[in-house]
């Protein structure tokens, strides 16, 4: 008897950590994150995270999944551009969520998580909370608050930020806006990533924090795989659930590039200063307008919405607001014009000088525009009345 039971202590304190874990863990419960790889559509381009909780006692397999909206609310457009637009937590067996990944041919990864039978309790138990009618909705932030972050928030749980231990897996330094174009750039969106670097203001070009890091779904996973508390694992194991067969994305032609095509519209409006002067007028009239008419949409983004992100935004220096007031001047321009038109003309270069230095803050398809209106603010302060 005295031999078994030596051996049973000498066996016993050869298993890894997590299995004397799981010895303890009366809980019937198996919690993953699912990791689903981006599709080929905008609003399935970084991907999607969901929740899983296999209950052996009770016979269920469930996805709680944070990332649902109603599509049929009335003031869908409304809310969405303003911000506004709730989110909830939905369940769904998990052979139904992973229809639609087969379906459209997405891979799907698993990690088990290495958590202790109260850890588990306690998620089901915030899960079956939060999605009661009256708890399940959210605002949703692209960039603080999403479908990510909520189960990042839930895995690590926010008391726990100092006990986990979490290896850099992102070089120092990087912004919410370089996560975004590792998706982008990936699939070569070029106008999507475009409309978006005009969206984001400075919020976005802030060095991140490691749980910062983790607000999109590759790497949360990558997060997640690297993470450890007291020199174990949280992740306990890893599962191919479905290989990803999406195909590479298509390049667009270069001649549809926004670069090229900005560059062919700035070409297209400074000919007049040189061959066509009598049609000068008009282009200044034009690029003052479509800057004017953005500035403003900038603006209201910024004031008039509820995204973070959208505040503090630098384009707001080229796409000038006032520039739809000055576009009607052009017959009429005052002294306090030329001055102003003078300085922001060098605004402009500094501007340009700025972001060379920083990549990225401002998308260089937008530097043709920028070098367009400095160089047309100055020649317009140099003229009391240019075209009367």
């Amino acid at each position: 008897m005295k031999r078994l039971l030596i051996a049973c202590v000498v066996l016993f304190s050869f298993l890894p950590p997590y299995a004397a874990k799981a010895q303890q863990d009366s809980s019937g419960l198996q919690i993953s994150l699912l990791t689903c790889s981006p599709g080929a559509e905008l609003y399935s381009v970084f991907g999607h995270n969901a929740l899983r909780i296999v209950d052996s006692a009770a016979g269920t397999d469930i996805v709680y999944n944070y990332g649902t909206f109603d599509f049929n609310d009335p003031d869908f457009y409304t809310k969405f551009v303003r911000g506004k637009l709730l989110y909830f937590v939905s369940q769904v067996s998990y052979n139904d969520f992973l229809f639609e990944y087969q379906y459209f041919k997405r891979g799907v990864k698993e990690q088990v998580l290495n958590l202790s039978h109260q850890e588990k309790k306690k998620i089901q138990a915030d899960l079956f909370e939060n999605v009661r009618e009256e708890n399940r909705y959210y605002k949703y932030d692209f960039l603080y608050d999403n479908c990510t972050t909520r189960l990042r928030d839930i895995i690590f749980q926010k008391n726990k930020y100092e006990v986990y231990q979490i290896p850099g897996f992102t070089p120092q330094g990087q912004t919410f806006r370089d996560h975004l174009h590792v998706y982008l750039d990936r699939a070569q969106m070029r106008w999507t990533a475009l409309g978006i670097d005009l969206l984001l203001g400075l919020e976005a070009d802030i060095p991140m924090t490691q749980m910062e890091s983790m607000f999109l779904p590759d790497f949360l996973y990558k997060g997640v795989s690297l993470a450890t508390m007291k020199q174990e694992k949280i992740e306990r194991k890893k599962i191919e659930i479905l290989a990803d067969m999406q195909t590479t994305p298509v390049s667009i032609s270069f001649y549809l590039d926004p670069l090229f095509v900005f560059i062919v519209f700035c070409i297209a409006l400074l000919l007049p200063s040189f061959y066509f002067t009598s049609l000068q007028s008009l282009a200044d009239g034009i690029w003052l307008i479509v800057t004017g008419l953005l500035g403003l949409f900038l603006l209201f983004m910024w004031f008039g919405t509820d995204h973070q992100s959208f505040s503090k935004n630098l384009n707001l220096l080229w796409a000038f607001p006032l520039n739809l007031y000055f576009a009607f001047k052009l017959n009429d321009i005052k002294k306090w014009m030329r001055q102003f038109f003078k300085a922001w003309s060098l605004v402009l270069l500094v501007l340009i000088a700025i972001s060379l230095t920083n990549a990225g803050v401002i998308n260089t398809a937008f530097y043709p525009l920028m070098l367009l209106a400095s160089f047309r603010y100055w020649i317009l302060s140099k003229k009391v009345n240019n075209y009367a």
